[in-house]
């Protein structure tokens, strides 16, 4: 089993952008990992993202009702910046690339690749 990591950010709390992210960050995660099957997801948002849940949007536009979500508030911390979801996938996979995308890619500028979404 590995765990992979994630992240990304928006510019609005709306549904529709929390919505499009969520899918970006993840079609984005299975494209650079030979990922089976998938045990848990677990998303954590900064406190001023209120208008939708990350993991209902994964398990809606993935249809993934079968799989163990679970969304979280991240730790608020002097400096930290809003705005940013991250994921951490409990799954089977025979490869570990982290994804950081938008806004997010200050979070963990080692695991940036080149092309990597800067809006």
């Amino acid at each position: 089993m590995k765990a992979i990591r994630g992240a990304t950010s928006i510019e609005s709390d709306n549904p529709e952008e929390i919505g499009s992210c969520v899918i970006e960050l993840m079609e984005e995660i299975f494209r650079r990992n030979e990922i089976g099957e998938l045990h848990s997801v677990i998303f954590t948002v900064t406190s001023d993202i209120t208008s939708y849940n990350p993991a209902t949007a994964f398990r809606k536009a993935f249809n993934q009702s079968d799989v163990a979500l679970l969304c979280l508030y991240e730790a608020s911390f002097e400096n930290s910046g809003g705005g940013i979801i991250r994921v951490l996938i409990h799954c089977e996979s025979k490869t570990k690339n982290f994804v950081y995308l938008r806004r997010a890619k200050n979070l963990r500028p080692d695991q940036v690749e080149i092309g990597d979404s800067n809006t």
